[in-house]
Parts: C-alpha cells; sequence; structure tokens
C-alpha cells in the first residue's frame, strides 16, 4: 500500500470524526491533485464489488476504519471483461463505468427507450477520475440541499444567488461527464452518473418539468445536455446484461443497487412515482448504505404526500446509521456521512404528527446541528420545521426558520431552490406565531423568494405577456464577483485621482459595447441550471403561505400576487408535452389541491383521483372562486349557502371515513354525499404531509365554517380547534381563532380563557424579524 493511500485514509478517519463540513474540504483537497485522485481510485483496497479481502481488512484496521457499505454483487470483477470498471464514491457506493468495449457483448438493453443522439463525438477523451469526482461533488450537493459544494458560487447577487451559483456549477460538471458517457452508444456507459444528475428533478418536478428544462438548454452554447436523452440512455440499461470473458454465461452489468435506482429512474421518467417509491423501498432494505437512494426516496415521498412511505425509508436505514455512529457503546469511529444520515432520518421521520417520532427526529436534528450545522443545515431545518409544526412550538419555529441564526443553516442551500421553500415555511411560522406585524414580515418572506422566483423566470403575469420563461430567462446569467470590485473601489477611492473616478463612473463606449455583446451571448450550461423555473412543489409553497397570509387579511384576494400565482399554474399547465397521457403536475396530490384554488380541478388531471382528494379540491376551487383569488373585487356578496357547500366538501376530505349527517324528516340516517358504487373501491392515497396540508384544509375549514355561521358549523369548526389546541398546545395563532369561534357559539368565558391563553404565548408581542427594518 502506497504512502499517498494510507495519508488519505488517516485524514478520512480524522475527518470522520469532526463531520460533514469538514470532510467536504478534504474532498477538496483530496481532488486538487490529479496524482493523488488516480492513486486512490486505482487502489486495490477501494475495490468494493467483492467482500473484503484480508489485504484489505489489513489496510483498514491498520488505520481505525471499518468498511461498512459492501455492494454484495454476485458476479465478481474478474468475470467482467476488459473495460467495464467499477469504482467507489466517496461513500463507498459502487459506480460502475462502460468504457469503449464491443457493444455486441451487452444484451437486454431496453433499445424502446433509448433516443438516437444526433451529436455523438467518438473523439471525446473520458476521464473516469474526473467523472468520479463530479459524482462525488453531485451526491454531497443532493443529499445537503446544496449546502455542501465543492464549487463556491458569485456573490454579486447577494447570497441566494449564490447558493443557486455553487449548485448549478457542481452540476453542470457531472451533467457533462453524465452526457459524454451516455452518449447513446452501448460502448461507453455509466448510469449512475446520469441517476444523479436527473432523478432529483424528476423527483420533484415529474417529466415535463424536465422538458421544460430541456427546452431552455436548446438555447445555451452548443453543445449542451439534454436531460431527456441522459435519463433514457441511462434507464435503458437497467436490466442489461454481459458476457463474461469465458463464454459461459451472462452476469449483469451492473451492481443490484445501480439496477434498483435504474429501475425508479425508468419509473420516474413514466411519472410513476408511486411504483418508482417501491422500488427505492425495497433498495434501502438491501442497501441502507445508499445516502443518494435515501434522499431521493424522501423527495419522492414528499412529492406523493406519502408520511408513512417517507418514515419506512427512515426507519429501514436508521439502526443502520447509528451502528454506523460508533455503536450503542460508541466503541468505533463515525463512518462518513453519518451525520447527514442523521437529518435525512429526521426528516422521514418527522412527517406525521406522531408525537413520539418527533422527540425522536428532534434528537437526531440536535446531535446533526451540534456537529455539523453547515453540511446538514438544510435538512435538519426541514426536519425541524416538521416537528416544530406537530407540536404548534411557532416561536422556536420562527427563530428556526426567519431569524437571521435560523437563516444561516439554509441560506447556502441553493439546489432546486431549496432555499426559498424553508423560508417560505418561516413565513407560515410567523403566522402561526402572530406577533406583532407578522403579517408584513411574512409577506416579504414571500416576496423575497416566491415573487422574486416568479418575476426573474418569467413566470408571472407580465413575463407570461413579454413571452414566458423562455424568452425572459434569456438575460440571466450567473452572477458575477464582486470581491474585486469591492476592493478596486475601495483602493481607487482612497488613492485615485479625480480623473481615475470620473472615468470609473463613466465608462466608455467601449465597455458599454462589450457589456451589450456579453448579453448578446447565448446562455451557458450553469446559467440554465442557476435560473430555474418553478417546479410544481415550489408553486404549492407558495399559494399555501399567500393562502394563509389572504385569510388573516395580510394580503386582497385581488392583490396581484395572486394574479401572477394564477398566471403561473396556469402556464406550467399549458406546458404539457403533447404525448404526455397525463397533467403536468397530476402525480403530485399537493399540487393538485394547492392549484384547485385558483384554476378548474377538472382542467388538472385526466385519470381518476382519491374521493377524499377530489373533494378537497372542488371544496379549494369553490373557495377561491367566493373569494374572487386574482380577480378584481366587485359588490357582490356570498351567502352562506355557498359557504356551506365549500363546508361539506372540506369537511369530507378531513374525514378519513365516511362522514355523517342527520337527514331532515323521518328518513334513516345516510351517508353524504350519497353516490353509487363502493366508496372504498377506490383507493384513498394520502394527500400531503400533515403540516403541509393542515395549510389548506384546517385552516380553509374554520374559515369557512365562521362565514357560514351556523351551530353545527362552529361546532366542526370548534372540534377542530380542540384537536389543534390539544395536539399543538404553544400556537398561539390555534388558541386566538379558538376564541373566534368560541365567541361566535356564545361561550364568553371560554373564549376570553383561549384570548389569554393565546396572549401568553407571545399573541401580539414582537413579530420582527431580520426582513424587517
Amino acid at each position: 500500500m502506497s504512502s499517498t493511500l494510507l495519508s488519505m485514509r488517516l485524514r478520512l478517519y480524522a475527518s470522520q470524526v469532526r463531520g460533514a463540513s469538514s470532510y467536504l474540504s478534504d474532498l477538496k483537497h483530496h481532488y486538487s491533485s490529479t496524482s493523488k485522485r488516480e492513486a486512490v481510485r486505482n487502489s486495490d483496497s477501494f475495490a468494493i464489488a467483492s467482500p473484503q479481502s484480508a489485504k484489505q481488512m489489513f489496510v483498514n484496521k491498520s488505520v481505525g476504519l471499518r468498511r461498512f457499505s459492501v455492494d454484495m454483487q454476485p458476479n465478481n470483477e474478474s468475470h467482467l471483461p476488459l473495460g467495464v470498471n467499477r469504482q467507489s464514491d466517496f461513500f463507498g457506493e459502487t459506480v460502475t463505468f462502460v468504457n469503449d468495449i464491443d457493444e455486441s457483448l451487452i444484451t437486454c438493453i431496453d433499445k424502446s427507450i433509448q433516443i438516437p443522439y444526433s451529436d455523438q463525438n467518438s473523439k471525446v477523451q473520458r476521464d473516469i477520475a474526473k467523472a468520479v469526482e463530479s459524482f462525488d461533488g453531485m451526491a454531497l450537493c443532493i443529499v445537503s440541499r446544496g449546502a455542501s459544494n465543492l464549487r463556491t458560487g458569485h456573490d454579486g447577487d447577494g447570497p441566494d444567488a449564490k447558493a443557486m451559483h455553487s449548485s448549478a456549477m457542481t452540476w453542470s460538471d457531472l451533467l457533462r461527464c453524465a452526457t459524454e458517457w451516455n452518449d447513446g452508444s452501448g460502448r461507453f456507459a455509466s448510469p449512475m452518473l446520469a441517476v444523479a444528475a436527473v432523478a432529483p428533478l424528476f423527483a420533484q418536478g415529474g417529466k415535463d418539468y424536465v422538458h421544460r428544462i430541456d427546452k431552455l438548454l436548446r438555447a445555451t452554447q452548443s453543445p449542451s445536455p439534454r436531460l431527456w436523452k441522459v435519463a433514457n440512455h441511462a434507464a435503458s440499461f437497467r436490466d442489461a446484461f454481459i458476457a463474461t470473458p469465458d463464454g459461459d454465461a451472462a452476469v449483469p452489468l451492473l451492481t443490484p443497487r445501480e439496477r434498483f435506482h435504474l429501475h425508479a429512474l425508468s419509473l420516474l421518467i413514466q411519472n410513476n412515482h408511486r411504483c418508482a417509491m417501491g422500488a427505492y423501498l425495497r433498495l434501502l432494505e438491501l442497501y441502507p448504505g445508499d445516502l443518494l437512494g435515501l434522499s431521493l426516496a424522501l423527495d419522492v415521498a414528499y412529492s406523493l404526500g406519502d408520511g408513512e412511505a417517507a418514515r419506512v425509508a427512515a426507519t429501514n436505514v436508521s439502526t443502520y446509521w447509528s451502528e454506523r455512529d460508533g455503536g450503542t457503546l460508541r466503541l468505533h469511529p463515525s463512518q462518513s456521512g453519518q451525520t447527514l444520515a442523521s437529518s435525512l432520518v429526521a426528516i422521514g421521520l418527522s412527517s406525521s404528527s406522531a408525537l413520539s417520532r418527533a422527540a425522536t427526529a428532534e434528537t437526531l436534528i440536535e446531535m446533526a446541528l451540534a456537529r455539523d450545522p453547515d453540511g446538514a443545515g438544510g435538512t435538519s431545518v426541514w426536519a425541524l420545521s416538521n416537528v416544530l409544526g406537530s407540536e404548534g412550538r411557532s416561536s422556536e419555529m420562527v427563530s428556526r426558520l426567519a431569524g437571521f441564526d435560523g437563516t444561516q443553516l439554509y441560506q447556502n442551500c441553493g439546489f432546486l431552490n431549496f432555499h426559498t421553500r424553508m423560508a417560505g415555511y418561516g413565513g407560515i411560522a410567523l403566522l402561526d406565531r402572530r406577533g406583532a406585524s407578522s403579517e408584513r414580515s411574512s409577506l416579504r418572506l414571500y416576496d423575497g423568494g416566491f415573487a422574486y422566483l416568479l418575476d426573474y423566470s418569467g413566470n408571472n403575469a407580465v413575463g407570461i405577456n413579454n413571452g414566458g420563461e423562455e424568452v425572459v430567462l434569456r438575460d440571466m446569467k450567473v452572477p458575477r464577483s464582486v470581491a474585486r470590485d469591492v476592493v478596486g473601489s475601495i483602493f481607487s477611492g482612497w488613492f485615485g485621482n479625480d480623473e481615475a473616478k470620473q472615468k470609473e463612473n463613466d465608462p466608455s463606449p467601449q465597455d458599454v459595447d462589450i457589456v451589450q455583446s456579453k448579453r448578446q451571448q447565448p446562455r451557458t450550461l450553469e446559467d440554465t441550471l442557476c435560473w430555474l423555473p418553478p417546479s410544481p412543489i415550489l408553486l404549492t409553497q407558495a399559494t399555501s403561505l399567500l393562502f394563509r397570509l389572504t385569510l388573516v387579511d395580510g394580503v386582497s384576494p385581488s392583490d396581484h400576487r395572486w394574479v401572477d400565482l394564477k398566471a403561473a399554474w396556469k402556464y406550467s399547465l399549458e406546458m404539457e408535452n403533447e404525448s404526455s397521457s397525463q397533467k403536468p403536475f397530476e402525480f403530485m396530490p399537493m399540487a393538485l389541491l394547492a392549484s384547485s384554488l385558483l384554476l378548474d380541478p377538472e382542467t388538472l388531471h385526466i385519470e381518476s383521483i382519491p374521493t377524499r382528494l377530489e373533494n378537497a379540491m372542488n371544496g379549494l376551487n369553490k373557495m377561491g372562486k367566493l373569494l374572487k383569488l386574482g380577480q378584481s373585487q366587485d359588490k357582490t356578496s356570498t351567502t352562506a349557502l355557498e359557504w356551506n357547500e365549500v363546508l361539506r366538501d372540506l369537511a369530507q376530505a378531513r374525514d378519513f371515513y365516511q362522514r355523517w349527517e342527520m337527514p331532515d324528516g323521518m328518513e334513516s340516517t345516510t351517508y353524504l354525499p350519497t353516490s353509487s358504487g363502493d366508496h372504498n373501491s377506490t383507493p384513498q392515497y394520502p394527500i400531503g404531509w400533515d403540516f403541509d396540508v393542515r395549510q389548506f384544509l384546517e385552516h380553509g375549514l374554520c374559515y369557512a365554517a365562521v362565514h357560514v355561521g351556523d351551530y353545527e358549523s362552529l361546532c366542526l369548526a370548534r372540534a377542530i380547534c380542540s384537536e389543534g389546541t390539544t395536539l399543538r398546545q404553544n400556537c398561539p395563532e390555534l388558541w386566538w381563532r379558538y376564541s373566534v369561534v368560541l365567541d361566535m357559539l356564545g361561550d364568553e368565558i371560554a373564549a376570553e380563557n383561549a384570548r389569554a391563553a393565546s396572549v401568553s404565548l407571545g399573541s401580539g408581542e414582537g413579530g420582527s424579524t431580520n426582513y424587517d427594518n
């Protein structure tokens, strides 16, 4: 064993004790030297396709390392033909490379989903070491939601743009490598590169969103990758076999773990997220050390709104990673990635409101934040928002998501605009806190995140009238670095003469021409991946926050923000691929729920949907019409009967069982709404994670009940508030809402007590954040 490898092992061992942010710096240092990189990649001690040899076990023991993640590939490396290489990524998982072999040796490739490449280039020099380096960087970026990046973005447009640029550079590096290796032929292939490059997009946005990104990539400097082609080419290798050198039998080309990833990708390409979820759960049963698989499983579970699936994914791997934290007695060193794994497990445990799971999740979160707030900060905040929201701890939630110290945890999470999503949760926390000027603070978070995204991407009313995202995004280039400009301006201000200052303030026509020529140049790959259009998840969370603001009179129903949001939803719906058999976000129940506030539910889906989701969409659509969201307000008043229809639909959606109503006259009791057929024949899939669904159903129900104003409706609202004050006792907004309902029921004493409880928890106090001036 070389001294270079031994020193690298020692650095890795030291990094395991320090946390993810430290091993990120070690990874940067490691890849800064080509000789070190190739020494590690070519070393026998990093081959994990077969159980460890005695030499490898001795190497690991000599530096205090234990290799836990071993991909138990049945076929040995020696049985594979020359040109098929297996490399180990930074977390110890296998990445297979097919490097210039005879295509006739590979069989069972799914040619039906391959798309021929018109720009194949056999002269491209493919570097396995560079590809693995890019894969390592992107895997860290995905798992940490952009917090851990090998690249640092420019800060010219603020910290948010810097975070997006950092992720875009890492993503671009991998996408170029994935395109080179998956070029449409069978001579070269590395499907796992494509999985890391495109699977998060499919998981969070669906195939129509990927087509939208591809349209933007066509306008970039040539040659530009095509996400759809790369994804289909990689998925075609999911069941590929290769002939062995001795010719006895064919063996699988890829490892079982890689094949599970590709089967999941092939299902995501079809927008079949539910079946893909099953593939990821099976993957995590067999390979619990796969952090990339766990991260993608949580993304798919969130898109499906299935908190139980997220819980299963987390518990499948939780004990595995707790043992990699040194075991129950802490007798062994921690394994690389353990801190990130703890925060991801916490996300799965916090997806539902079960208090026992929330307590366990919070323990994991605090441990991850104590060890590595930089690397695991974003994922920990996501889990923490679910935990604190499930217990109504709105003051803590404001501190973690809207206060200055809290925002530092997710400020660098620019991958797929994750930081904007967390800021949206911070806006909801401010409304639950019900502090002084909470509506204004929450609105600033909306404007600084979601409204800004709709504006720069051309997905608002003005941008769509000007041609939409394909036109508006042409001027969006990567942020510039202001470090040199700041230093130059300081020294020119101190030591420059008047003539130099005048020249700096009044640029010459030549300088103006240079700036104009740069603007006319085609966008780069980094430009496109930095400034992305809004995904269905982002539009859903934007609608959730704006809906809450409208219910507390923080925003008028006719406000221009509703007009822009309606235009964005409609634009996303119209971007449907012609060959698609589904609507663009039909796979995502929460997107259907949110968009139904502004669009006709019948236009949002083609296939049948669960009855519970259908009732919720109908109720919210009627509510949106009664509130006249995004429309000019007239003097037409609404009636209690109209609001009663909203109440009934939302109540049906809230109840997991059929809702009983007492009919008039002497008839027997019946189920309402009455319909033919068995209600249990349609699968009742969940709509969303508890925290997200509450923003629509719970608040919409109480608002409708107050507008109906009769005794039965107010009793339903009282029951909902009673549930909330029991499970989330520390939420000031809940107690205040409860007092309003009790007042309308005539229970003045109980109403006064509820108001006192709200005030004692901080209602009307504080409320200012770092966003207020």
